[in-house]
């Protein structure tokens, strides 16, 4: 563990410690392997205890060991759950007001711990988890930073294998193998209900404007249902947008941007269109300022589609349409905060947002451009994902 990680895991539990004080929570046992990593910096099995005035115990049910080398926290092992109790007391904590995840927390597990703690006050403390997650150290951006040179690689690598008669699904199988061999970690971790991210998604032609089941204005129709989301198995053709997502994560970190791609020329309206979302993105990027209301963002990107006739394809199709340009994220997909219309607050230095403007064209195909931003305390936010944002047009016959 270096040094900054370590000084990071020490300064994140005593926000977190002082925040559980204002809300007169006593003990927080955070069981989720993001949060447990965030605090901790391990995922084994157990229970993170945090709590004001004190250091954090890393109650432990496997690897206790290994928990030890990985974390800087005191580790107790615990044998047995229903142990947990008596040795929280043991060790010094008070137990009348618990606070658990309850955005990710399963019900069944909620009731163990009701039974556990018959006489305790049960909290929800997700939301202040979250919160202090939004915002980013200097250590955690350089993660994101070295995610972003991986995506980069990914990019740089579907250019080259992009040809005519390439299917969509080998193109997405052969570029996730480069980005692992450029450090990602394969795995991809969310935190909404049901929120799974098949990735790289790689969407050609009418597919690519299928909507799937998660929370994004593309997705794509999948190889199967069972999936339902990223690409098919169909060769590539010319003149048809090719939109390329890729989300990785490096060392637990994620960056994530899209691209759009042609191999030769795109149609008319799709071309505007593809034009359009690159403004949208530099408009978006001049206002990552701290102090910019983040509902603006969302607003300022909607209007701007609709006074080029485009509102109705904007960020999806119809009722499928999403109500968000970005999201923020670090240790997950899907983290704070969200740029939504309705969304308050302003934003902060250290916030870290994927921002994604794209336009859906049923049975024609999606076209899109996103980047990954650091907001700045001084100056114009730090672009995490290097690629030029185009669309980017190559010959009918690929790269050679």
């Amino acid at each position: 563990m270096s040094e900054d990680f370590r000084q990071d895991l020490r300064a994140r539990c005593g926000r977190l410690a002082q925040m559980l004080g204002k809300a007169e929570v006593e003990v927080a046992l955070l069981q989720q392997t993001t949060d447990k990593y965030y605090f901790a910096g391990t995922v084994q099995q157990g229970f993170l205890a945090v709590a004001p005035g004190r250091d954090p115990v890393f109650f432990c049910r496997k690897g206790a060991e290994r928990t030890g080398q990985e974390s800087p926290w005191q580790v107790v092992t615990l044998e047995r759950p229903k142990d947990l109790p008596a040795l929280l007391a043991s060790a010094g904590f008070s137990i009348g007001c618990i606070g658990f995840e309850g955005d990710v927390l399963p019900f069944q597990i909620f009731r163990q711990m009701e039974r556990m703690f018959p006489d305790a006050r049960l909290e929800d403390v997700s939301g202040i988890v979250r919160a202090l997650r939004e915002v980013k150290s200097e250590y955690e951006i350089s993660e994101i930073r070295a995610a972003g040179t991986a995506w980069t690689r990914m990019m740089e690598e579907t250019a080259r294998l992009l040809q005519p008669g390439v299917s969509d699904h080998e193109i997405s199988i052969r570029v996730d193998a480069h980005g692992r061999l450029h450090g990602g970690q394969g795995l991809m971790r969310t935190r909404g209900f049901n929120f799974e991210y098949f990735a790289p998604h790689v969407l050609w032609g009418p597919p690519g404007a299928v909507p799937a089941h998660f929370d994004g204005p593309t997705g794509g129709s999948g190889p199967h249902p069972s999936i339902g989301q990223g690409s098919g198995a169909r060769p590539i053709e010319p003149d048809s947008p090719i939109l390329c997502d890729y989300a990785i994560a490096v060392r637990g970190y994620v960056a994530d941007g899209t691209r759009s791609f042609v191999l030769g020329s795109l149609p008319k309206e799709l071309q505007y269109a593809a034009e359009l979302t690159v403004e949208i993105l530099a408009e978006a990027e001049e206002a990552l300022r701290p102090g910019t209301q983040i509902g603006s963002l969302f607003q300022q990107a909607r209007q701007r589609a609709e006074r080029h006739g485009l509102g109705e394809h904007f960020m999806g199709f119809g009722v499928d349409r999403v109500r968000f340009l970005g999201h923020g994220i670090g240790l997950e997909l899907d983290e704070l905060p969200v740029l939504t219309e309705r969304a308050t607050g302003v934003l902060e230095p250290g916030m870290v947002i994927a921002i994604e403007p794209k336009f859906v064209f049923p049975g024609i195909g999606a076209v899109g451009v996103e980047d990954s931003f650091a907001v700045r305390e001084d100056g114009p936010p730090e672009v995490l994902t290097h690629f030029p944002r185009g669309p980017i047009g190559l010959p009918r016959e690929g790269m050679r």
